[in-house]
């Protein structure tokens, strides 16, 4: 049974992708953020950064974040914006928004940044209704990923970006095995040993076998309606930051 037949055979077991994505990530909610640092070597701050840079949300414009998990996308898109900024996150997993309400009250952001449970691929918003869509290693676990980006492109209004931070394919062949040797093999065990989750963290990186390499990714983008879609990789390739525009 090869990898991907094996994880399909897990969604079937709990009813789809959907509920066994939520699942997963209920499950690991507390050491989430503790293993994203320690499993890309403390390189993620700097990744979600680099990405809410390219949202640019202007004062007092809102955004919204999918996936928003524990919520650190939003922190940072709030960090580099100017003041009367605004974020909505959504997440379909209850657990990792109360982890991220958490850490705002902790920093006094609970007034700027609202999380509510919501689901990327049938979002509960108006056409039109806020000015920059982003998500952060959100997309790889959609069920259909044109669906979610044609979701997103309804929700932005004219003019407005999306953002999509995604762990990636290194095109390199040595840096690229190298990668795979690490997120293959090193990664489940990190999860192992510290978060006592094998299966999640065997997961995570099973999710990238089919996920689309950037410059598919961004004809999907484009096939979904987004347009000038651009994408940019980081650290070799590890990652990638997908840029659209709705078009006025």
């Amino acid at each position: 049974m090869t990898t991907n037949t094996a994880l399909e055979e897990k969604f079937r077991e709990v009813g789809g992708k959907r509920p066994y994505v939520q699942r997963l990530f209920g499950r690991i909610a507390g050491v989430y953020d503790l293993m994203n640092k320690l499993m890309s070597l403390g390189l993620d701050g700097y990744w979600r950064k680099r990405a809410a840079r390219y949202l640019a949300l202007a004062t007092g414009q809102t955004g919204l974040d999918l996936g928003a998990g524990t919520a650190d996308l939003s922190i940072a898109v709030i960090n580099g914006s100017g003041p009367g900024t605004k974020m909505i996150g959504m997440d379909i997993t209850p657990e990792m928004l109360d982890e991220g309400r958490r850490k705002l009250v902790r920093m006094g952001l609970q007034d700027r940044i609202e999380l509510r449970v919501g689901d990327a691929e049938h979002i509960e918003l108006p056409d039109n209704s806020v000015d920059g869509c982003c998500s952060a290693f959100t997309v790889r676990n959609l069920t259909n990923i044109k669906q979610g980006f044609s979701e997103m492109l309804r929700v932005v209004r004219p003019g407005g970006r999306v953002v999509c931070l995604e762990i990636s394919h290194p095109p390199g062949k040595i840096f690229g095995t190298l990668f795979y040797l690490y997120f293959y093999k090193l990664a489940p065990l990190f999860g192992t040993v510290i978060g006592k989750a094998f299966e999640e963290y065997n997961y995570l990186p099973n999710s990238l076998t089919t996920f689309p390499k950037a410059p598919a990714l961004k004809e999907i983008m484009e096939e979904a309606g987004w347009s000038d879609v651009r994408y940019y990789y980081l650290n070799g390739g590890i990652v990638a930051i997908h840029v659209g525009t709705k078009a006025e």
